[in-house]
């Protein structure tokens, strides 16, 4: 049990510090008869049953290609330009060697790039993986503002992006901005927002760690209650700042009842002590 525990510390470090703790797996089987050229097809993808060596990959997921034939096979490096001229030519990335029926070859793609390969045995088969930037997915920060909205829930601000945004937002609406925080580094060079018009309307500028850039807008987004904005980020981008012509007032509807209640509740109790006294 000490063990165990003493362990799990190492393994944090170790999916923290790869970068990758979200990689994912694929698999490509070479069915039995791919040595043949004659035959149909020589790779298939285990989850989509494509019948091609071509895959594209995330920066950090693995690939494992699974020998079902009864032949020797290999997975082997080489230029792109091999592929062209079918005169293939090994450049070393990576070599699995000969590999035989119900073995398998793991690889793990870091680098960005298209990486051919063939088996040299067999150099009719052959594909391509393409390592391309993840381009993130949609996430959202609820409850923004939620003391200045109408109904006290706040409002929903979804964007699109590999890194996450920090849930607290800065409203100022002196300076009519909408201040967001990068709680990561982002391997994406733009991020997109989409910014509902209660909250912020006509985004007219946007700074990136304080420096002015150019953005794309889309106003007419979710029926014209949403304003989108595209804007251009880095590795080193930690805080965007948007500008609009009005941000939600400083005291929304709920805010506004609670400040009327308040100064009823002072003038009561001020007349409630004037009568004390007057006794």
């Amino acid at each position: 049990m000490k063990v165990a525990l003493a362990v799990l510390p190492l393994i944090a470090m170790l999916i923290v510090g790869s970068g990758f703790a979200f990689a994912a797996s694929y698999d490509i089987k070479i069915p039995s008869g791919a040595s043949d050229e004659n035959y149909p097809y020589f790779w298939s993808q285990k989850d989509t049953g494509v019948t091609t060596g071509e895959i594209t990959v995330f920066p950090g997921d693995t690939i494992t290609w699974s020998n079902a034939d009864t032949a020797f096979h290999t997975i082997t490096s080489v230029s792109a330009s091999s592929i062209e001229t079918g005169d293939f030519e090994e450049d070393g990335l990576f070599d699995s060697g000969f590999f035989t029926a119900g073995k398998s070859y793991t690889r793990q793609f870091n680098d960005l790039g298209d990486f051919y390969y063939y088996c040299s045995l067999h150099p009719w088969m052959n594909g391509v993986v393409h390592v391309v930037l993840d381009p993130g997915s949609v996430k959202s920060i609820d409850r923004i503002a939620s003391g200045f909205s109408d109904d006290g829930v706040g409002f929903e601000v979804k964007y699109f992006l590999d890194a996450y945004l920090a849930n607290t937002v800065h409203v100022d609406p002196d300076e009519r901005t909408l201040t967001f925080t990068l709680t990561g580094e982002s391997n994406n060079d733009e991020i997109t927002i989409t910014l509902p018009k209660e909250l912020i309307d006509n985004p007219t500028t946007v700074w990136v760690n304080g420096n002015m850039v150019d953005f794309e807008s889309d106003s007419t987004i979710s029926g014209n209650t949403a304003t989108q904005l595209v804007i251009p980020i880095d590795k080193d981008s930690r805080e965007i700042k948007i500008m609009g012509s009005k941000v939600i007032p400083e005291f929304g509807g709920i805010a506004l009842l609670i400040l009327t209640v308040s100064i009823i509740s002072i003038i009561i109790f001020s007349k409630k002590t004037s009568l004390l006294t007057m006794r």
